[in-house]
């Protein structure tokens, strides 16, 4: 009668430990989505797979232009004014895209010889800030804080930015795990068929995958 006492004991024992293991697991790997881990953010080999489109100019009929698969790699680490950056390059090419650095204020990007502001962090809906982005100086506005995003790799809640600078509308939706989940291009075109001035689509980058 003892030993089946005792089997009974090693065996709650057993289940006991089993449960707490996959407690602790859970914990240890807890994700907002399927693929982002608010355990990690990007580092050193982190990679990003994206589908990028160019869409046609309104006058060439609209539409779907060209689709691509991209993947973006935290290749090294840089030292620039002092502080450390990591620099992400096209892995097809291996040619840097942004050279980035998440620190107090959000992430910023190095761009013209100093570091600019890319994606305000923790923001206010409706600030704007003045960056420099893509060759030029930038005014962006935040246009969503938080809001849930449909990604290849789940729904992500994300902060949605505008930039504006001349002919250019620059989209960038952003989460602090794994940085740009989403990035709109639109252009400013006085060309028919539409009888006055408007932007239209140029470009899209939708985040697929994220491996840390």
């Amino acid at each position: 009668m003892s030993n089946i006492f005792n089997s009974i004991s090693i065996q709650k024992g057993l289940i006991v430990l089993a449960a707490l293991c996959v407690f602790n697991s859970c914990k240890k790997s807890s994700t907002t989505t399927d693929g982002i881990n608010t355990n990690q953010k990007p580092k050193v080999g982190t990679i990003w797979t994206y589908r990028y489109y160019t869409y046609n100019p309104p006058n060439a009929g609209g539409g779907i232009h060209t689709t691509e698969v991209v993947n973006y790699k935290a290749k090294n680490e840089v030292v620039l004014g002092g502080e450390k950056w990591l620099n992400i390059v096209n892995m097809a090419t291996d040619t840097t895209i942004f050279i980035l650095n998440e620190k107090t204020g959000g992430l910023y990007q190095y761009a013209n010889n100093s570091s600019n502001l890319f994606c305000k962090n923790p923001a206010v809906l409706n600030e704007t800030y003045t960056s420099f982005n893509d060759g030029s100086t930038e005014t962006f506005t935040v246009k969503g804080i938080k809001d849930t995003l449909d990604t290849g790799i789940g729904n992500i809640p994300s902060n949605y930015y505008e930039g504006v600078k001349g002919p250019l509308i620059d989209q960038v939706w952003y989460n602090e795990y794994a940085w740009i989940i989403r990035r709109h291009f639109y252009l400013y075109t006085t060309n028919p068929p539409m009888p006055f001035n408007y932007y239209y689509r140029y470009s899209s980058l939708f985040l697929d995958n994220i491996q840390y």
